[in-house]
């Protein structure tokens, strides 16, 4: 007779229960941190497509050297869902023990992790990158990551107003309806995306463009942006002389973000040499770079997406859910 396991089962409801915005961008922080301390055992990510059904698959195992679980994470796009009734992205992250390899826990998220992850890093950018004083900010894009990283950016910066721009205008409309609430603050859908971006001193992409969207014009001494729509070779959605002009050009992992984000066009056309890269997020927070220097500094922020995030945060949900007794067990 083999060997069985009793499995932890979380639902994306007991989740979502057990984690906040706080907690999240607590856990990434600590993530980034250990990825820049040679604590992180994080090989490149696997992507898969599936031509015949509009889908990519993202798989990003990760570690985090002393802990006692490890994490793989499988997260979808299908982009023909909508027209049948159904939710884009689904996935979930599987733990498992780090000495023996018996699985611990399936936390079936349907990508609530990934995207609150996404935003827990947006703010971390922010915190050490942006100006300490703001009171205007700017979100390219209308889905759900541009929701979550306003609401991620108000955890670390106040601002007074928010201009948004999507392609479809009544999305924009809808979204500065429904987050001028979630906020508190005055939204405000722009016309255009020029609109949005001029005179706004922190500006979050988050489009699935395939081409660029703000231009190296619009932005003025002091801005803060953070892209983070960029997570394969065909997407974009800066000017690549946007990274030429920064004063600092920081990455969650160079690695990767010079094969997938925004880095990797500059480098391409040759705007920038990888030398002028600052630092990886992570060397920010340690203080092994240093992070904004003044007031005048325009900063640039590619996230890619790194698995040390989704092992960060699957471990705080994990411990969590076993003190709380939240989920249910099944035998493997």
């Amino acid at each position: 007779m083999g060997e069985m396991s009793k499995v932890l089962v979380l639902t994306k409801e007991d989740i979502e229960s057990l984690v906040t915005m706080d907690d999240a961008i607590a856990a990434v922080e600590e993530g980034f941190k250990a990825f820049n301390s040679d604590r992180a055992v994080v090989p490149f990510p696997v992507a898969l497509n599936v031509p015949d059904g509009h889908g990519d698959i993202h798989i990003k195992p990760g570690y985090m050297r002393g802990t006692s679980s490890y994490t793989v994470k499988i997260a979808s796009g299908f982009y023909d869902n909508p027209k049948r009734g159904l939710s884009t992205s689904h996935g979930m992250l599987l733990l498992f023990d780090s000495r023996t390899g018996h699985p611990l826990c399936f936390e079936v998220d349907r990508c609530f992790l990934t995207d609150l992850r996404t935003a827990a890093a947006g703010a971390v950018a922010a915190k050490v990158l942006a100006k300490k004083s703001v009171s205007k900010v700017a979100v390219i894009g209308t889905g759900t990551q541009a929701r979550m990283q306003m609401i991620a950016l108000s955890k670390v910066r106040k601002f007074d107003e928010l201009m948004v721009w999507g392609r479809d205008s009544k999305k924009s409309e809808a979204y500065a309806s429904e987050m001028s609430k979630v906020l508190g603050v005055k939204v405000v859908p722009a016309k255009t995306a020029e609109d949005a971006v001029r005179g706004s001193e922190i500006v979050v992409t988050a489009t699935m463009s395939a081409s660029p969207i703000v231009k190296v014009d619009w932005i003025s001494g002091g801005t803060h942006i953070t892209a983070m729509g960029s997570d394969e070779p065909g997407k974009q959605e800066l000017d690549t002389r946007i990274l030429a002009r920064a004063d600092k050009v920081v990455v969650d992992s160079l690695r990767q973000c010079a094969q997938l984000g925004e880095v990797h066009h500059a480098l391409e056309d040759g705007s920038i040499n990888e030398s002028d890269v600052h630092a990886e997020l992570g060397e920010v927070l340690l203080g092994k770079k240093p992070s904004r220097e003044s007031d005048k500094e325009v900063t640039v922020c590619d996230l890619t997406g790194i698995a040390i995030q989704d092992v960060a945060i699957s471990q705080f949900v994990y411990e969590k859910a076993k003190r709380s007794g939240k989920g249910f067990y099944i035998e493997v």
